[in-house]
């Protein structure tokens, strides 16, 4: 199978987003433990920095539900790209910092389009 571009439809996405991960991450869990425990349909909040990471794809667009929502209250999202490493050449998720009041409204829209939402433990 060729990797290039387009190489994942929605039917391989569907697949790649049931693989079991880790979901009872606790609120001292790393940047990139996180990460690795994201797919393209799962996000991670946490509750305790009002934080929400997680990653876009062309199948699940978790960025366009986030930005929809933040259109809907009038304000601008607050997204810093995280990196798996020191020097800034491999990206890691993406990290939105939000208020208790956006949070509960990103959080309702994006169940609403399916995406899971696993919440960090104390």
């Amino acid at each position: 199978m060729p990797w290039g571009k387009g190489s994942i439809n929605l039917e391989l996405a569907t697949g790649l987003r049931c693989q079991d991960r880790r979901t009872g991450l606790n609120t001292s869990a790393t940047h990139t433990q996180i990460f690795i425990n994201l797919g393209m349909n799962r996000v991670h909040y946490v509750p305790q920095t009002q934080t929400l990471h997680f990653v876009n794809s062309q199948h699940f667009q978790v960025m366009d539900t986030i930005l929809s929502v933040y259109k809907g209250l009038g304000g601008k999202p607050l997204i810093e790209q995280l990196f798996l490493d020191e020097h800034g050449y491999y990206k890691g998720a993406l990290l939105l910092q939000m208020s208790a009041d956006e949070a509960n409204a990103i959080l309702v829209a994006l169940r609403l389009k399916n995406i899971k939402i696993s919440i960090a433990r104390d």
